[in-house]
């Protein structure tokens, strides 16, 4: 409830802008028999397969680990993106994901 979440972070958690932040913690601790961080790489593997993306020869970075400050939501980029040379050979990609 909105008491328990202030009594907890303080008024600014009452904020918009603040009240997804403050409450992913203990969202994440309600969902973690369901999404098990132990699944996280095989979840990320399947999905992607589904959606016919493949990684061919690629570096995938992946920095799944819940730190403070770090924001809750899913991100990737592609500083390296997949491109076929002049000569006719692959370059493959370099992926982060946090």
């Amino acid at each position: 409830s909105r008491k328990e979440l202030e009594a907890r972070h303080g008024s600014d958690a009452l904020e918009p802008w603040n009240t997804s932040f403050k409450l992913a913690g203990s969202v994440m601790e309600k969902m973690d028999p369901y999404f098990p961080f132990s699944k996280a790489p095989e979840r990320y593997v399947r999905s992607y397969a589904k959606m016919n993306i493949k990684y061919e020869g690629s570096t995938m970075n992946l920095d799944l680990l819940e730190r403070k400050n770090k924001y809750s939501n899913g991100f990737c980029h592609w500083p390296q993106v997949a491109w076929i040379k002049p000569d006719g050979t692959w370059q493959p990609s370099t992926a982060n994901f946090t």
